[in-house]
């Protein structure tokens, strides 16, 4: 029941209208930001920050997430109108976008973008709303042995992945390793 008056009290925060109008503004820019070629939500959040440093922290947060959401699907659009696509999780919408776009459907090429973007991104704040306690009690219960064989992981990743020369990979492995430990 604890969890249930937890959310009834964040929707209570995130109804309100003046983070409604944060969101919406937020979401505005971000999408204005990210359909410059090369501008993508973390350059549209480091651009916001000297905005909310002032504002309360949950509407700065509201806002942060609009406008990190909206250039989401911002770089989206100039991926399908000039197969420019800003950041990394927008190459695959130039794909199948620009040619859309070639072929006179550009209007659908954006639909079917801003359809995929709110329905991506729905499922995916109610996911990480459901499994977020979850994740938090594993994270809480780490200790040493657990980022120890993390970080043996993750080396053995990096190495792994480089398939043409192993000993690069090591190289890259330990140098990385050397400049963690500096300090």
């Amino acid at each position: 029941m604890d969890a249930f008056n937890n959310l009834m009290y964040g929707f209570g925060i995130a109804l309100e209208p003046i983070n409604i109008a944060y969101v919406f503004a937020g979401v505005f820019a971000g999408t204005i930001i990210g359909m410059l070629p090369g501008l993508g939500p973390i350059s549209a959040l480091a651009l916001m920050i000297p905005i909310t440093f002032a504002m309360e922290p949950s509407s700065g947060l509201i806002l942060m997430a609009g406008v990190y959401y909206g250039a989401i699907f911002g770089g989206s659009t100039s991926s399908i109108l000039l197969n420019a696509p800003g950041v990394a999780g927008t190459v695959a919408t130039s794909f199948d976008g620009y040619p859309m776009a070639k072929k006179g459907q550009a209007g659908k090429a954006l639909a079917i973008a801003a359809y995929a973007s709110f329905i991506g991104g729905t499922v995916s704040v109610i996911f990480l709303m459901l499994i977020a306690p979850l994740l938090s009690k594993v994270a809480v219960s780490f200790g040493p042995s657990e980022y120890f064989a993390l970080m043996v992981l993750g080396l053995t990743a990096v190495v792994s992945l480089s398939d043409k020369s192993l000993v690069k990979g090591l190289i890259a492995a330990v140098v990385g390793v050397i400049i963690s430990i500096v300090g």
